[in-house]
């Protein structure tokens, strides 16, 4: 299993940098829309909504709901903070699963409308940081990279105490702190490559973006690991080998993009 998401990984990470460096916002956008269209596939695997017309119309509000949010710059401060305030509340979910998964689960409105908030946010911060610049977006996914690396090895090693059993038995507080740990150096050379003239108030600011992707990130996972427990399934899919499904991927980025794309927007 590790072998093959290690050779999965190193032939997509490749790819990725380079659609990111090299492809228009444009297609880099509609790369990122089918890409979450897959995940909302996968994603109505696990809340059970059945039937192509469905799912379609669903792709659909989804699709429009990503575009809105991207070219709606004006609002785009309130978005992001109605997007913080989901976040929250899917903190909630984690923390208290799986004694208020009626949350996720008490009917299929609600299941769809955390679906949105899940993946429409993500497309459009995707499309606003590539737009911006492409060296934000290179960071954001390293940063992720990053702390998802640290923590499986850290974890592996040294993990003892349990992070969050009910939802994830083997993730640990001491895995958390090898991620934020390899996340602050991501950050740290990254200040020292790429902004010129860097002072002390550059790395503070960046390390600080790292540590909070570094802990928004598990979130993301723990959160699509309580969509999955909920439905009783392992993965959302079979699409990338050793990794599952593409929502399996990307869970981390789910939560990371839209809370960078604020701190970016505030913070930097």
């Amino acid at each position: 299993m590790l072998t093959k998401r290690i050779l999965t990984a190193l032939f997509l990470a490749p790819l990725v940098i380079l659609g990111v460096l090299y492809l228009s916002t444009s297609w880099f956008s509609l790369i990122i829309g089918i890409m979450a269209c897959v995940a909302a596939l996968e994603y109505c695997m696990l809340i059970k909504l059945n039937g192509f017309s469905n799912k379609s119309f669903y792709i659909i509000v989804l699709l429009v709901c990503a575009f809105l949010f991207a070219v709606t710059p004006s609002y785009l401060e309130y978005l992001l903070y109605l997007v913080s305030a989901w976040w929250l509340f899917a903190l909630f979910v984690v923390i208290g699963f799986p004694n208020n998964k009626n949350l996720l689960n008490k009917n299929m409105v609600l299941s769809l409308s955390n679906g949105l908030f899940l993946l429409a946010p993500m497309v459009a911060s995707l499309a606003i940081l590539h737009s911006q610049d492409r060296a934000l977006v290179l960071l954001l996914l390293f940063l992720i990279w990053a702390a998802d690396i640290g923590a499986y090895f850290s974890g592996k090693h040294f993990g003892r105490k349990k992070l969050c059993p009910q939802v994830s038995p083997n993730k640990t507080f001491e895995g958390v702190y090898g991620g934020i740990l390899l996340a602050q150096v991501v950050a740290i050379s990254y200040v020292a490559i790429i902004v010129q003239s860097p002072k002390m108030n550059d790395f503070l600011v960046f390390c600080f973006l790292a540590l909070v992707v570094s802990l928004v990130s598990v979130l993301g996972d723990l959160f699509e690991s309580a969509l999955k427990r909920m439905s009783g399934q392992k993965d959302s899919g079979r699409l990338l080998p050793g990794h599952g499904g593409l929502l399996d991927r990307i869970d981390s980025l789910t939560s990371s993009a839209p809370i960078f794309l604020m701190l970016v927007v505030f913070v930097v």
